[in-house]
């Protein structure tokens, strides 16, 4: 969602948030991807490669305004996508989970047989520089919607629950815990990062 000219540009990173930030802050802004998936998250340095350019041309340089996103743990980030491809409607497709617990899918994921895109590629550049302006904790939603509201001059909306993956079990052991934080390392510490 692009909210230039209030100064800011939100960055949709799947499963982080965006679509329930989008049914509240969609009405305010100037750009809005829905579809396709990747324009809808599109990443930072697409971002930057792409549609700054384009709001440049518009008379919105890119020192007028900052990016921003939403940044999840990277195991509950993963856990929310076993869930999401775990959903009825996702039986008999190739990335259907409904079948496997979460243990399985995490060592289909550290394997390479699973593949997520990473929040770390999507706040970074080629050399991996952060180059998203604010970063917030998927755990900070509100604090993050009240600032958005306050950029935009307008009452802070009253979030409800959208796209929400089905109900399942997720527990994670030790083990696997141990072995997705060093597969998620660079990831973590984009979350550290993240206020």
């Amino acid at each position: 969602m692009c909210f230039a000219d209030r100064g800011f540009v939100f960055l949709s990173m799947p499963k982080a948030g965006s679509t329930v930030l989008q049914r509240h802050f969609a009405r305010h802004a100037m750009i809005l991807f829905r579809q396709p998936p990747g324009m809808k998250h599109m990443s930072a340095s697409t971002f930057e490669s792409v549609l700054a350019p384009w709001l440049e041309q518009y008379g919105h340089p890119r020192p007028s305004y900052e990016t921003t996103c939403l940044v999840r743990h990277p195991i509950d980030r993963a856990v929310s996508w076993w869930k999401y491809r775990a959903r009825p409607e996702a039986a008999g497709q190739p990335n259907y989970t409904g079948d496997w617990s979460f243990a399985e899918f995490a060592d289909r994921l550290v394997g390479g047989e699973v593949t997520l895109g990473t929040s770390s590629n999507f706040v970074t550049d080629a050399q991996g520089r952060v180059i998203v302006d604010r970063l917030w904790r998927y755990e900070h939603l509100d604090a993050m919607t009240a600032w958005m509201s306050d950029r935009l001059g307008i009452d802070r909306p009253v979030l409800e629950p959208t796209n929400v993956s089905p109900a399942r079990e997720g527990e994670v052991d030790a083990a696997t815990r141990a072995r997705l934080q060093e597969f998620f390392a660079r990831d973590l510490e984009v979350y550290e990062r993240a206020g």
